[in-house]
C-alpha cells in the first residue's frame, strides 16, 4: 500500500462531538467522556485556541463511523450485575 492510497479509516464518515450528542440525545461532556480514550478516535489538538497558558489546549475530537457503531452496540448489550453472598456477618 503506498501513502497515496486511502485507507477505509481516513475516507469513512467522522462525526464531531457536538453531532453524537444530537444523534444520542446526550450532552456534549458525556460524549467526550465516553470517546475520549477510546481506540481509533482522532484528537485534534488546537492551541491557538489557548489565550494564556494557564488553560490546557483546546482538543476536538473526530469520531469514525466503525468507532460510534462499536461503541453503540457495545453499550447497548447491556450489562448484568452479579449478586455476591455477603460474608463475614454472622448474627
Amino acid at each position: 500500500m503506498s501513502l497515496r492510497e486511502p485507507t477505509v479509516a481516513a475516507t469513512e464518515q467522522h462525526y464531531s462531538v457536538r453531532e453524537v450528542a444530537e444523534m444520542w440525545h446526550i450532552s456534549e461532556a458525556t460524549v467526550r467522556r465516553m470517546f475520549q480514550n477510546e481506540p481509533g478516535v482522532l484528537p485534534i489538538s488546537m492551541p491557538q485556541l489557548v489565550r494564556n497558558r494557564k488553560h490546557r489546549p483546546h482538543v476536538l475530537l473526530r469520531i469514525p463511523a466503525s468507532v460510534l457503531a462499536r461503541v453503540h452496540q457495545d453499550r447497548s448489550r447491556g450489562f448484568g450485575l452479579e449478586v455476591q453472598p455477603r460474608r463475614g456477618r454472622v448474627k
